[in-house]
């Protein structure tokens, strides 16, 4: 196989006629751990937890054990670049080749492109070329008048990924994720969109507003005000993105496509949520470096915008951004904690990423045991919802003007929690900065005198409780309401904890976030059920 070919237009090739569709999802190899053992119950047709990972030819022709590495570890899917930033990485055909030998191997494969360009490498941090797009693709507009590289909608975006996906769907292939990110924001809490005059003309003349409208939209998204001008360029841009994801389906409908969502990708980064529910998902997810994961905060954060997304998608077609970047930026422990955000919020693919590079061969001695853990525990709470006293919340201020910063720390006091997508009057509510504002603004109303923010945020009122973000004031607060809760189990102490707690099974979760071991006691109604010891960034399933 030929290395990787940069700038070949898709038109240049020849198509292949149509070939079978590969192997269905959950093949047998899904289901085998490092040892050969089944890590699924006898009888079930697919495993509840599959693995996939995205990984380059290059990989495995460098280094050809890691084919059986990856074989008896559990993977079952294999995912390839190929139409990068409007560049081929590999052509069709080479990709068809690639496929053709992972199927020989007992994997199935499938694509992946970055279909709109990065403001920034996030390819291959040793290949400075990355950090651009294909030249023709225009730049997009930031609403000071900055220009950067990638997440913008122009033409000839679209119709060269058209192209692309034909090629590909003509090679075979089943299933294409739309990567890196499919999304109109610069970053995660940034208000997306392209502000160059076309784009502006385009959406003066669509919604009837005149240049005076123009001036009051680029002021609230300077002070992230959800005027009304403001979320229609929201409308504007998520009808642009979702625009281009139905044509893409149109051009091949018998290659499905799925989206990769940027850590609390929303509405404001051009996705409406709501239309992507039946389409293979890539969950958020950000700490790609043990210096932000190795947090506490860091793990709680990427729980939260996960458990955000969740709301919106099937378990089955929900997909892990279990990325370390670059290659080795994440411990081989940490990847193999980030297993266990899936098991909190139900994620039935992992997905490993690295970039075009792969991960040190050595974590593989790591993730194998963990995968087949972290499977054997999915398989006895898959479907269930979590409940408890201490509430997820991420509205709709925080999906349009916000800055993507949850306060999630509750996350870890060691009190269940549960997600829910309206104020309610039970239990503690843990709002965003903007959450809260949008209360005090009568955007959303309180049931209750629930509402726990930050002090930062400065907003006082008979329903909030004003905390810092940190764990010490956390637990001061947890104690306080410990005598309050009759029937609801708790981890006991001031250890940081997430602890999930699903009554109908009688079961509950526990994922220690520290590095180092830890002994744990439920407490149920003011009498110990349970003292466990937890190592270090592990997690135990309890019968409560």
């Amino acid at each position: 196989m030929s290395g990787r070919m940069k700038n070949n237009e898709p038109g240049l090739l020849s198509r292949r006629g149509f070939i079978n569709r590969l192997i269905a999802s959950g093949a047998v190899i899904g289901g085998v751990s490092l040892f050969g053992n089944k890590i699924f119950a006898i009888g079930n047709k697919k495993p509840i937890r599959r693995f996939h990972i995205s990984m380059q030819a290059e990989a495995w022709l460098e280094n050809p054990e890691l084919i059986s590495i990856m074989k008896n570890a559990g993977i079952s899917d294999v995912w390839m670049g190929s139409y990068l930033q409007g560049k081929w990485y590999h052509t069709p055909t080479e990709l068809r080749e690639s496929a053709d030998f992972l199927k020989s191997k007992g994997f199935n494969a499938h694509v992946l492109t970055v279909p709109l360009g990065h403001p920034g490498n996030a390819i291959d941090p040793s290949d400075d070329s990355w950090s651009e797009k294909k030249e023709n693709w225009e730049n997009a507009c930031d609403y000071d008048g900055s220009l950067y590289s990638g997440t913008s909608i122009h033409s000839p975006v679209v119709e060269d990924n058209i192209e692309a996906h034909k090629l590909l769907a003509d090679e075979g292939f089943d299933i294409l994720f739309l990567d890196d990110d499919f999304r109109l924001g610069k970053y995660p809490g940034k208000i997306g969109g392209c502000f160059c005059d076309n784009c502006k003309n385009d959406f003066l003349k669509k919604y009837n507003y005149n240049s005076d409208d123009w001036e009051m939209l680029i002021e609230s998204v300077e002070k992230r005000d959800p005027t009304k001008v403001l979320r229609s360029w929201i409308e504007y841009i998520c009808d642009k993105e979702y625009d281009m994801f139905v044509a893409l389906q149109k051009a091949t409908p018998q290659m499905e496509i799925g989206i990769m969502v940027m850590y609390f990708g929303a509405e404001k980064s051009g996705i409406d949520l709501s239309k992507y529910q039946d389409v293979p998902f890539r969950v958020g997810e950000m700490m790609f470096g043990d210096d932000s994961f190795g947090k506490v905060k860091g793990k709680t954060d990427e729980l939260f915008s996960a458990l955000f997304h969740m709301r919106f998608v099937k378990p089955e077609l929900a997909y892990s951004e279990s990325t370390t970047y670059p290659q080795d930026a994440l411990s081989a422990k940490n990847m193999a904690a980030k297993l266990t955000v899936s098991l909190f919020t139900d994620v039935r693919n992992t997905m490993f990423m690295s970039g075009l590079q792969p991960f040190p061969v050595e974590y593989w001695k790591t993730l194998a045991p963990a995968m087949k853990k972290s499977a054997r525990i999915h398989e006895e709470i898959a479907g269930l919802k979590p409940e408890g006293p201490f509430k997820h919340y991420w509205g709709w201020d925080s999906r349009l003007v916000g800055k993507d910063q949850p306060f999630s720390l509750f996350l870890a006091s060691g009190i269940p929690f549960e997600v829910i997508d309206e104020l309610t009057s039970d239990g503690w509510i843990f709002l965003s900065n903007e959450d809260a504002k949008s209360v005090v603004e009568g955007r959303v109303v309180a049931q209750n005198n629930n509402l726990v923010v930050r002090k930062e945020s400065e907003l006082v009122g008979d329903n909030f409780i004003q905390l810092e973000e940190t764990m010490d004031d956390i637990f001061a607060f947890k104690k306080r309401l410990i005598p309050s809760l009759r029937n609801i189990p708790y981890i006991d102490g001031d250890i940081p904890a997430v602890f999930s707690w699903y009554p109908v099974a009688g079961k509950a979760l526990i994922w220690n976030v520290n590095e180092v071991k830890q002994s744990y006691k439920i407490i149920l109604n003011e009498k110990a059920l349970h003292e466990v010891s937890i190592d270090g960034l592990d997690v135990v399933l309890i019968s409560v």
